[in-house]
């Protein structure tokens, strides 16, 4: 079996909130989303403030000049603010005059375009009712454009490759994940990069500097086989789709994470803590190494 159990560490936990999208500022400090506000950690688990959001916020990122972006379940919407502002404004929440289901999470690739799914919360697409989007908005004309429209269940985390020509979009319901290969002009051409069996689907992703896909696989707390508590799996893909290692992960709500130089950060929500893991030498991950790679989680 390539499944693995590793040493998770406990890097803070937020009692009775939900603990969902993380993004880093520094190389060690963190920001998470704790129902709704945003948190700062240290890696060592010191927090240092807490905002609110006004809203039911389940990830958030940072642009190129600082500016911070946010996905709001509950206004349906993307809010931004720039550097220095202490308000959100409305970015975008519609497509062509119908109002988004929800947005799900977002990222930016290496030329600053915007890319989020729309799920809305969970059970508002799904399997029965594949209604779900991938969007993207474009620096240089602020447009909006579909890259699949109401066509998905519950698309939630979603990541872009390091070098631009490659978006990859958790599809939890229908437990695989899709690529979006960007060819010339801004097209993009979308299929299924590689599909999953058990656990309840994907929910975040995050690519590293050696081209893998990272991805966080959801299980709900409670669930057991023969009385035994099931945790989610964190699964590392190669550029090609396979399969190179798993390990389980350090609790069954896995909601957000990132790769942040050369450790693995996730947070869990049923206990709302965030966890770490160093992608270092000699872990029990059995990760083969592209020639001419250091080692990471080998």
């Amino acid at each position: 079996s390539r499944m693995r159990s590793v040493e998770w560490k406990l890097v803070f936990a937020d009692q009775g909130s939900q603990m969902s999208g993380i993004t880093k500022i520094e190389d060690s400090t963190f920001q998470v989303v704790c129902s709704g506000k945003i948190k700062t950690v240290d890696i060592d688990g010191s927090m240092h403030n807490s905002e609110p959001t006004d809203g039911i916020v389940s990830s958030l990122q940072y642009d190129s000049s600082g500016g911070l972006f946010v996905t709001d379940f509950h206004n349906r919407c993307i809010n931004s603010k720039e550097n220095g502002e202490s308000a959100f404004q409305v970015l975008v929440g519609e497509y062509e005059g119908k109002r988004f289901a929800g947005p799900n999470c977002l990222c930016f690739d290496q030329e600053g375009t915007l890319f989020f799914t729309d799920s809305g919360p969970m059970g508002e697409t799904s399997l029965s009712r594949p209604k779900g989007s991938v969007f993207c908005i474009k620096p240089e004309d602020q447009l909006l454009k579909p890259l699949a429209l109401e066509c998905l269940a519950y698309p939630s985390g979603i990541a872009a490759s390091d070098d631009g020509n490659f978006i990859y979009v958790a599809e939890t319901m229908a437990n695989r994940i899709l690529r979006f290969v960007r060819r010339p002009h801004g097209v993009y051409y979308a299929s299924v990069f590689h599909t999953f069996s058990g656990g309840f689907g994907p929910t975040a992703l995050a690519c590293d500097q050696h081209g893998r896909l990272f991805v966080a696989r959801f299980e709900f707390a409670g669930v057991s086989n023969e009385g035994v508590p099931l945790n989610g799996i964190v699964s590392v893909l190669g550029a090609d789709g396979s399969l190179l290692a798993e390990v389980v992960g350090p609790g069954p709500e896995l909601a957000g994470m990132i790769v942040s130089v050369d450790v693995l950060l996730v947070t869990e929500r049923s206990t709302s803590s965030l966890y770490s893991e160093p992608l270092s030498a000699n872990r029990v991950m059995g990760v083969q190494q592209p020639a001419g790679d250091p080692a990471c989680w080998s």
